[in-house]
C-alpha cells in the first residue's frame, strides 16, 4: 500500500464551527496576535493538516477517533439549541437543558483537550514539539480524571444559558473558555481559572446566539442562574473579551463587527505554571495557561502584582503622591491594586508551610477538582 496522505485535521469540531457560520458556510476568522480579519469556509477554519500526527500513531487514527465524536455530538448540538428554542417559547422547563448538555459533558471535555490552543501551550519549552500530541493524548486517555472532572462541573457549579440576538458570540481556539471571577490568594498563577476551582466561569459554545454558562462565585448581575438570560451589546462584549482572550493563534465569529470589538481587547500573554499544595496534602500541577480575570480590578490587581515596580509603593503613605505619574494621592490611585497585590504575597508567605509555589517547566497535569475534595456535593446526581 502507498504512503497515506494527511487529512485537514480540526482543533475544534467541524459540527461547533457550522454554528458560527453565514447561510453560505462562511465565517470570519481572526488571527488573533496579528489583528488580521478575513472570511472563509468553516470547513477551512480551526484546522492543520499535522495536527495530530505522531511517529508512533497510524496517520490519521486521531482525527478519525475525533470524527466519530463528532458524529453523535454534531445531531446533539441541534437538539440542544431545539430545546432551547422551546424553552424560550415556553414548551419544556430549563432543567431539560442542563440535563441534555450535561449528557455530553464529557464530550465537551474530550473537545477542550483537543483544542489548538491548548497543543499550542503543550509545545512551550518543549524540544520535541510532537511531545504535546503525548501529553494531549494522556488526557484523553485519563477517563477516570475526565470523568471526575465532569462530574465536579455537574455538581458543583450554577447554570445558565446566555443569548445574543443577533448571533455575535464569537469563538476561541481553546473551544471552552475560562476566566476567574476573583484572585484567591492562595493560587497567584493560572491556577485561577481552571476548570474545576472555585470562583471560575466556564463558557461552552453552543452557537454564535447561546453559550452554556457554569459558574462557581462571583458572577455579573446580568447573568442569572437556571435560565436563558438576553444579553445586551456591552454584556456581549464583555463575555466576547473573555473569549478571544482565551486564544492563541485564531478566533471565528459569525459578525465582522463582534470580531473587530473582541480584537481591540485582545491582549497576548505567554502561558505561565504552577505546582500548588493543598490543605489536604495532595499536589496540583497546573496546565500551562494565560491568566484571564473577567473583571477588569482584578486583570489591573493581577498585572500590578506581576510589575517588578509595586515593591516600591510599600513606605508610601495615603496621602503621598502616587508613583504611577498620574499627579493623584495615592489613596485616590494605585491604593486598592497595591494592597490586592499585597494580600496575594502576605498569603503566599503565611502558607509557605503547605503550599508550594514554584514555576515548572513540565506543569501540564490539570488537578483542579482536588479543591472540592473534602466537600459534600451539592447535589446528588
Amino acid at each position: 500500500m502507498g504512503e497515506q496522505t494527511v487529512i485537514n485535521q480540526h482543533y475544534i469540531p467541524q459540527c461547533i464551527l457550522a454554528n458560527f457560520a453565514n447561510d453560505r458556510s462562511q465565517v470570519y476568522e481572526a488571527l488573533v496576535d496579528e489583528k488580521k480579519v478575513y472570511q472563509t469556509n468553516y470547513r477551512n477554519s480551526m484546522c492543520e493538516r499535522y495536527t495530530y500526527e505522531h511517529s508512533i500513531i497510524e496517520v490519521n487514527s486521531l482525527e478519525k477517533y475525533f470524527g466519530r465524536i463528532e458524529s453523535y455530538i454534531g445531531p446533539a448540538m441541534k437538539n440542544i439549541i431545539s430545546i432551547i428554542e422551546k424553552y424560550e417559547k415556553g414548551e419544556c422547563d430549563f432543567a431539560d437543558i442542563r440535563h441534555l448538555i450535561e449528557r455530553y459533558m464529557r464530550e465537551f471535555i474530550i473537545f477542550y483537550y483537543r483544542s489548538g490552543a491548548l497543543l499550542h501551550e503543550f509545545s512551550f519549552d518543549r524540544k520535541n514539539k510532537e511531545d504535546r500530541v503525548l501529553v494531549m493524548l494522556g488526557k484523553l486517555l485519563n477517563s477516570r480524571y475526565i470523568r471526575l472532572l465532569s462530574k465536579t462541573v455537574i455538581n458543583y457549579y450554577e447554570f445558565a444559558v446566555i443569548k445574543s440576538e443577533n448571533n455575535d458570540f464569537i469563538l476561541s481556539d481553546q473551544f471552552i473558555s475560562t476566566a476567574a471571577l476573583g484572585i484567591k490568594n492562595r493560587f497567584a498563577n493560572i491556577t485561577n481559572r481552571q476548570i474545576g476551582l472555585k470562583n471560575v466561569i466556564i463558557l461552552i459554545p453552543i452557537s454564535s446566539k447561546y453559550y452554556a454558562v457554569y459558574y462557581n462565585g462571583r458572577i455579573p448581575d446580568y447573568i442569572n442562574r437556571d435560565c436563558v438570560n438576553t444579553l445586551n451589546e456591552e454584556q456581549i462584549n464583555e463575555i466576547n473579551s473573555v473569549i478571544i482572550n482565551n486564544s492563541y493563534v485564531k478566533c471565528i465569529g459569525y459578525s465582522r463587527n463582534a470580531l473587530d470589538k473582541a480584537l481591540l481587547k485582545f491582549k497576548f500573554e505567554s502561558p505561565s505554571a504552577i505546582y500548588a499544595g493543598f490543605e489536604s496534602g495532595a499536589t496540583m500541577g497546573a496546565t500551562l495557561k494565560k491568566e484571564v480575570f473577567f473583571y477588569e480590578k482584578d486583570k489591573n490587581i493581577w498585572e500590578f502584582f506581576t510589575s517588578i515596580i509595586w515593591t516600591k509603593y510599600s513606605g508610601l503613605r495615603r496621602n503621598d503622591r502616587c508613583l504611577c505619574g498620574s499627579g493623584k494621592k495615592f489613596k485616590n490611585c494605585c491604593i486598592d491594586y497595591y494592597q490586592g497585590a499585597k494580600r496575594i504575597m502576605d498569603s503566599i508567605i503565611s502558607n509557605e508551610n503547605t503550599l508550594n509555589y514554584m514555576v515548572s517547566e513540565y506543569a501540564t497535569v490539570e488537578m483542579s477538582i482536588d479543591e472540592f475534595y473534602s466537600q459534600p456535593n451539592k447535589k446528588e446526581k
